[in-house]
């Protein structure tokens, strides 16, 4: 669980991402979210994976959205709620050969989508998911784009006589994703481009 301090940080790093271009002006800043004005229209940057439930960024959006302000997702980097590694999520990956087409260095890069991943990349009908990162050993604070590229199912190892046969069928996964890193973004160089139709917006 992201901790208030930890919220704290990720809103005034973001912000600092905005306010050192000075094209943004930083209206307030709420729990889970910061609200940045351009142009007298405003825009609602959302730390969607630290919302008290998944299910609350849609009612949120429509409420934005009746207000004339513009939705923004990004996720809270934690390796717990938001990009979660699969080889940690699943400890018998070793064994899964419906990953057969995928050398082991891929495979340990490849994310396990939580519900709120999920529900952002469906709500903005893309394949990237933007991320706040927080201080590491390796890496350093910044706010990171990822393209997400579908993870391929091979079960071609099935026979008729194997439990599930009838079921299986070679598809994309829904829950793996192997991310590439797209943009990062430190203080003064993020921008964000709006979708005037639907009130849907996102960091670029």
């Amino acid at each position: 669980m992201v901790k208030q301090a930890e919220k704290k940080q990720a809103r005034d790093f973001i912000a600092s991402t905005f306010n050192a271009n000075g094209i943004y002006k930083v209206q307030k800043a709420l729990d889970f979210s910061l609200v940045v004005s351009k142009d007298k229209e405003s825009i609602d940057v959302i730390l969607a994976n630290v919302m008290p439930k998944a299910d609350d960024f849609i009612p949120h959006y429509r409420k934005n959205r009746n207000q004339g302000i513009y939705t923004a997702a990004v996720l809270y980097k934690d390796t717990k709620s938001a990009f979660v590694r699969m080889v940690e999520r699943n400890t018998s990956w070793r064994t899964e050969k419906s990953l057969k087409k995928y050398a082991s260095l891929e495979i340990n890069q490849m994310i396990s989508l939580r519900k709120i991943e999920k529900l952002v990349l469906d709500f903005y009908s893309e394949d990237e998911l933007t991320y706040y990162q927080p201080v590491t050993q390796r890496i350093g604070e910044s706010v990171r784009v990822f393209s997400l590229t579908p993870v391929e199912l091979d079960y071609s190892h099935l026979t008729p006589d194997d439990q599930g046969y009838e079921f299986a069928e070679n598809r994309d996964s829904i829950d793996y994703k192997l991310p590439k890193e797209k943009t990062v973004h430190t203080k003064g160089t993020a921008t964000i481009v709006k979708n005037t139709r639907n009130f849907k917006a996102k960091i670029v």
